[in-house]
């Protein structure tokens, strides 16, 4: 893997010229360009030896802070942000000018150079992407596993000299956001809040922890399997109030929907809860509301409240129905089904 290959090139202090990082997950990528930084620049010289550009820039910015010779060290850092060079544009041909230029250099870049492209999303069929890939290394940081959060969530509680069980992490993770920035964020309003007391427990997550639509989401779901539609509306109406876009909502009782579907077949064909989990890709935690629920409904009507949503989806859409009476018609169909 890419990430590995990161590591190693970090370890050994022995860097590429040339990377390019993207993905949702900006605690990774921040991570590992830090790491970079503390391995070529000398703190009392970063200001000298880093150069950061953001935003609207000459393409020839790039070239100027690449061949600036680096000060009192064997290498420089250069970081470009949000560059819009390893996306497709609307503005086309100003665009592939810049990006024609950019290949050229890149594949000549000055030994004493370590140029850093930083993206949230990338065109992989651009040869930008290709040119860093020959002549650098391309990594991609996702949101994480839920399993892999569990145990960093475990580990980020341990350096506090806090515990958790495995069964508390994973509630944790299932109802905080899916970013690691955010779940740290909770991590230490929990050991704030749990003073010197050294467990931290689901109580104390239910009083101090955020939910995320993710979670509420889960709710919205128990209260449609208990035929519960005043509570399913009401659950609803509370994420509207919160400005939660109703779009999203959608789509997450959708995969929702799509989890609890994925669980009935797989237990029905013998295999456990647990092993579902690990198949559908999700928390213990969750495997075990997701197996409730899904006793709940037959798998017929599992799919057709899919198919239901996908019809809903297309009619918000193309303008013939409400969002918001889209989402409250396929509550309905759930809970009366």
């Amino acid at each position: 893997m890419s990430v590995d290959v990161l590591k190693k090139d970090i370890k050994s202090k022995e860097l590429k010229n040339l990377y390019l990082f993207y993905g949702q997950e900006e605690f990774l990528k921040k991570y590992y360009l830090e790491s970079i930084e503390k391995a070529i620049v000398e703190n009392d010289l970063s200001s000298m030896n880093k150069l950061v550009l953001e935003g609207k820039f000459e393409m020839s910015k790039i070239e100027e802070a690449c061949e600036t010779m680096p000060v009192f060290s064997e290498k420089k850092l250069v970081i470009v942000k949000n560059s819009g060079l390893f996306k497709s544009a609307k503005d086309g041909s100003k665009q592939q000018s810049a990006r024609d230029s950019i290949i050229n250099y890149l594949k000549n870049l000055p030994s004493y150079t370590v140029l850093v492209f930083y993206e949230e999303e990338i065109d992989k069929r651009l040869k930008t992407v290709d040119v860093v890939k020959k002549n650098g290394l391309v990594v991609e940081f996702p949101f994480q596993k839920p399993a892999e959060l569990v145990k960093w969530a475990i580990k980020a509680i341990n350096t506090h000299k806090k515990e958790i069980s495995f069964a508390d992490a994973s509630y944790l993770i299932e109802l905080c956001e899916q970013g690691m920035t955010e779940i740290l964020n909770e991590v230490n309003k929990l050991v704030m809040f749990v003073g010197e007391r050294t467990k931290i427990t689901v109580q104390d997550i239910e009083k101090v922890c955020t939910k995320s639509v993710k979670s509420r989401i889960f709710d919205l779901t128990d209260a449609v399997a208990e035929k519960n539609l005043d509570k399913a509306l009401k659950l609803l109406n509370d994420m509207i109030i919160l400005r939660e876009p109703l779009p999203k909502i959608l789509f997450m009782l959708t995969r929702q929907l799509r989890h609890v579907l994925e669980m009935k077949l797989l237990t029905l064909e013998g295999m456990s809860v647990k092993e579902a989990c690990t198949k559908i890709g999700i928390t213990p935690y969750a495997g075990g509301k997701v197996s409730s629920q899904a006793k709940s409904f037959s798998t017929d009507q599992l799919k057709e409240g899919i198919k239901e949503a996908f019809e809903l989806d297309l009619a918000i859409k193309t303008g013939r129905i409400n969002d918001r009476v889209a989402a409250e018609l396929l509550i309905n169909k759930l809970a009366n089904g």
